[in-house]
This record gives C-alpha cells, sequence and structure tokens, in this order.
C-alpha cells in the first residue's frame, strides 16, 4: 500500500509543471490592460485617489474615507467629516505605501480639509488632479458619471478602490442633513444616483472623459422627503480653499452689492409653522408674478432647477438672481401643473 501511494505521489510530481501552467491558464486572473474608453479612464484617475484612515471610537462616523491628490508636494483633499486626528491620521496611496498625514486647517463653508504627506518619502512621482477651469467645469442633468472611492473600506494597501456609476439627476440647495446633523456646505451640490457607500466619503466624481466635477459628500437624507441621496460638491468651489492652502494666493472675498429682487409674490405663511409650503396668497398688480398670471392659492413647487418645497426656499432660490433675470417658474392649481417665464425686477420705490 505504501508503495502504491509512493508511485502515486511521484507520477504526480512528474506531470505537476504542465498542470499548473493549464491550471493558471484556466483559472489565474491576471490583470489585462483596460480596453474600453470607461477603462482607460478609471485607469489613468486612479493613481490620484488615495485611501484616508483616521481614528475611530464613534458608531456613527466611520475612521476611513477617500481624498484626492491636488498637488506634487504632497496635499490631499478630503471632506472633513471623519475622525481626524494630528497623530493618527494615515493616507495609503496607489501603490500601497502608507504615508502620516499633517492637517491643515478645515474650511469651514464648504466642510473639506487638506492634509499633507511627505513626497520624499513617495516612490516615484504623485500624481495630481485640480478643480477644471471654468469652460471645462460644465455638467448637465442626464450625463453619465463614474464615482471613485473606498466603499466600504474594501481596498486596504495596493487594492484598487471602487468605481460605482450613474448619471447626474439634478442639483439642489443644501436644505439636507446626515442623520441629524446639518451639512456644512452651504452651496448647491450636484445629485447623482451613482452610490457614495460609506468610504466614498472625499472621493471624486468625474466625467466619463476624466473631467474632474465634484467631491463626493456623505449619504444626505433630505429633511423634507426622508430621501437618501448621492451628493457631491462641485470641484470648481474648491478653488479658494485650494489656492489658499496649496498656492499661498490670499484669499479675496468678493462681496457684490446685493440688489434683492422683486416679484410682487406675496406667500402664504401660516402661524405657527416653521416653513410651509409655498402657497400664493397675494400678487401685486404690476408685478412679475401678476403678468406670470399667478393667482391666489396657486402652489410654486420649482424655478429654473431648483426645488421649492417651502415658503423658505422660495427666498432662498431667488437670492441667486438680480434684478433682470428670466426665470421659468412651475406652480400646480389644484390639479393643473403650469410653467411659465417670469423676468424678475428691482423693488419699485415707495
Amino acid at each position: 500500500m505504501r508503495r502504491r501511494l509512493a508511485i502515486l505521489i511521484a507520477a504526480c510530481a512528474a506531470v505537476l509543471p504542465a498542470q499548473e501552467q493549464d491550471f493558471g491558464k484556466r483559472y489565474s486572473f491576471a490583470e489585462r490592460e483596460p480596453r474600453t474608453q470607461v477603462e482607460k479612464t478609471i485607469d489613468r484617475l486612479l493613481p490620484s485617489i488615495v485611501k484616508i484612515h483616521g481614528a475611530s471610537g464613534l458608531a456613527t462616523i466611520k475612521a476611513y474615507a477617500t481624498g484626492i491628490i491636488v498637488s506634487d508636494r504632497g496635499h490631499i483633499i478630503t471632506l472633513d467629516q471623519i475622525l481626524l486626528q494630528a497623530d493618527r491620521t494615515r493616507v495609503v496611496l496607489y501603490d500601497g505605501s502608507v504615508h502620516r498625514a499633517i492637517l491643515y486647517p478645515a474650511d469651514e463653508r464648504l466642510g473639506v480639509r487638506l492634509l499633507k504627506i511627505s513626497p520624499e518619502d513617495v516612490d516615484g512621482k504623485l500624481q495630481p488632479l485640480w478643480p477644471p477651469s471654468e469652460e471645462q467645469a460644465g455638467y448637465h442633468n442626464g450625463q453619465f458619471v463614474v464615482s471613485l472611492g473606498n466603499c466600504f473600506r474594501l481596498a486596504e494597501f495596493s487594492e484598487k478602490v471602487s468605481a460605482t456609476f450613474g448619471v447626474i439627476v439634478g442639483t439642489a440647495n443644501t436644505a439636507l442633513r446626515y442623520r441629524m446633523a446639518d451639512v456644512k456646505y452651504d452651496g448647491d451640490i450636484i445629485l447623482t444616483d451613482a452610490c457614495n457607500n460609506p468610504g466614498h466619503y472625499g472621493g471624486g466624481l468625474f466625467t466619463l472623459d476624466g473631467r474632474w466635477i465634484g467631491l463626493n459628500m456623505r449619504l444626505l437624507d433630505s429633511k423634507e422627503t426622508n430621501t437618501m441621496l448621492s451628493a457631491a460638491i462641485p470641484a470648481r468651489d474648491l478653488l479658494p480653499y485650494l489656492e489658499e492652502r496649496v498656492l499661498g494666493k490670499p484669499r479675496v472675498e468678493v462681496r457684490d452689492e446685493v440688489v434683492p429682487v422683486w416679484t410682487g409674490i406675496t406667500l402664504f405663511e401660516q402661524a405657527g409653522r416653521k416653513s410651509p409650503p409655498a402657497y400664493v396668497e397675494r400678487v401685486k398688480r404690476g408685478s412679475p408674478g401678476r403678468e406670470l398670471g399667478l393667482r391666489i392659492d396657486d402652489l410654486i413647487v420649482r424655478i429654473d432647477d431648483f426645488s421649492v418645497r417651502s415658503c423658505m426656499e422660495f427666498r432662498r432660490v431667488l437670492e441667486k438672481y438680480k434684478p433682470g433675470d428670466t426665470v421659468k417658474v412651475m406652480w400646480k392649481r389644484g390639479t393643473r401643473v403650469m410653467t411659465g417665464e417670469m423676468t424678475l425686477a428691482k423693488e419699485p420705490k415707495r
């Protein structure tokens, strides 16, 4: 019996190299060159995406996120909503190397923060990205996008980060919350159905040709509808902070004279309700609202691409415009949905 077993082992050993070679052909998954345009775009972007690991300790706040390299001197931008601490924050580069990060002051308005690693400790050169020019920063509803991030912390060292795909579904103001905490960013955001799973925070939102258009936020929860939303801060909005902290340019706060617009519309704001729906209470004669054809009890639901779900949102949206601008208004009258254009005016002198 022992002799038969020895013969069998020897026979297997004799044919093992050929079998190993055949096994490798059938079952190994060697990395191949990217073939499609999307694969090539992602392959080009991956070296600019890093994994960030902060301190842990709170069940509701993840200790991992994603970041984007923005300079060859080691600057990295990420969302300032993970537990970042001066001596406990690490950055993992595309090659799997781990680096200690220095923390820069956060931008409170944006809710983002810069980190910095030492480029001398990096093998090879860093591959930074920078927000696009004004001409290249555009995006539109229905445009296909890819979101890159460390989904559920699946990529630890040299593993590649995840890519989720979707389309831009609109823009919105930040009348949103993450759980019970208001989001820090106070501007308009890009809404997309490309999933922002935990770990994607601070990653990049890109067009299929590789233009950087957004920095991924946390998964958000709409106050009015309790709908979960994937959103991104427009990359162009990061420029003042990046230019100040990376390029050393003093931030110049340009305050244009704000001239409020006048519509002649008075909304019905019921006493005791913090922000009721935007029902029309009255419309002044000779006003833009009267020329539009609005009547008492009409419900304003949209201005251009902005949803209007309350009297407060109606006022906030109008703050984005100046006298002379023409906006498209959508309203409900009973069961009918109506639309029209309204030219905003300057409030008349009394």
